[in-house]
């Protein structure tokens, strides 16, 4: 009798348990809210270039989202990285850039034949050896073909280096420390009225565009849900000079006059615009997604 006394009360004990473990967890759905939508996705393959714009779900990975910022252009002779905000390479923003469904990535510019450079050929490491840059990173020269047609546009001569993951033989990877962007379509809009000028979203070269949100409200958000994927905040992102130069290579000052003087931090000593999350769950994202507040941060 005992014995069977004691059998009924775990079962009931375990099933009041289940109980309560369903509605925490139905508690903290609820608790969830909707901030924003995912309008618009970009990877950037080449860190200097224009981004490619994601019309489809994209595997967002643990350091960022797949290709984004996975080739970088170093100096040949130095291994030095050509930044983008690097006066006098204008030129390699009127590179028009596409990434096809088999990841083939296709560069185009005036007077020029159209490269393509095969992803998928970063898989076999066998053909490729590692060197590092005066930061420490490992890479690998992709070609000479491919380093010659940047340099031409560039007019200096640069090596074309992709970034290889350990152990050796998987896909691209991104020594990107902060691998996730986003911006407010209405903070673009605030700032925007405050400057008296219309600039483009382009300039400020987001991963991910959001809408349905009150302007600078990413800058509040600790941890979010997109998809499947999960992002913790990170820090704000600090402006360069970059915010001069738009799509087409034009430069103009008025952007970073502004940034200073109405997304001035004084924190940072520099201006702030968009908001930089790491990845705490990877999974997939899709333009037309929610972008679900789990915990906003104490600003």
């Amino acid at each position: 009798t005992t014995l069977l006394y004691t059998i009924k009360f775990e079962e009931k004990l375990f099933m009041m348990m289940t109980l309560l473990s369903w509605i925490s967890s139905a508690l903290k759905e609820e608790e969830k809210i909707v901030v924003g939508q995912v309008s618009e996705l970009f990877v950037h393959p080449v860190r200097t270039l224009n981004p490619v714009q994601i019309h489809k779900s994209w595997v967002l990975e643990s350091t960022g989202l797949l290709y984004d910022k996975g080739i970088t252009l170093l100096f040949k002779g130095t291994n030095e990285r050509l930044k983008h905000s690097m006066i006098g390479y204008e030129a390699l923003r009127r590179i028009e850039v596409s990434l096809s469904e088999d990841a083939k990535l296709t560069l185009k510019y005036a007077g020029k034949p159209d490269l393509v450079i095969d992803l998928n050929d970063f898989n076999k490491m066998e053909n490729y050896t590692r060197e590092k840059c005066p930061l420490g990173f490992e890479f690998c020269h992709i070609s000479e073909e491919v380093s010659e047609w940047i340099s031409d546009v560039a007019g200096r001569d640069v090596r074309a280096m992709f970034s290889p993951r350990n152990p050796v033989g998987e896909i691209v990877d991104i020594h990107n420390k902060y691998p996730i962007l986003i911006i407010g379509e209405a903070s673009l809009q605030e700032f925007t009225k405050e400057a008296g000028s219309d600039f483009e979203m382009a300039r400020f070269r987001p991963n991910i565009v959001s809408i349905n949100q009150k302007a600078y409200d990413d800058e509040t958000w600790q941890e979010i849900q997109i998809g499947d994927a999960v992002l913790e905040f990170h820090h704000r992102c600090g402006r360069c000079t970059i915010t001069n130069v738009d799509s087409a290579g034009v430069r103009s000052s008025d952007p970073m006059k502004a940034l200073r003087k109405y997304r001035w931090c004084e924190k940072a000593k520099e201006p702030v615009f968009g908001t930089y999350f790491s990845v705490k769950k990877p999974g997939l994202v899709t333009p037309g997604d929610k972008i679900w507040l789990i915990k906003r941060r104490r600003v």
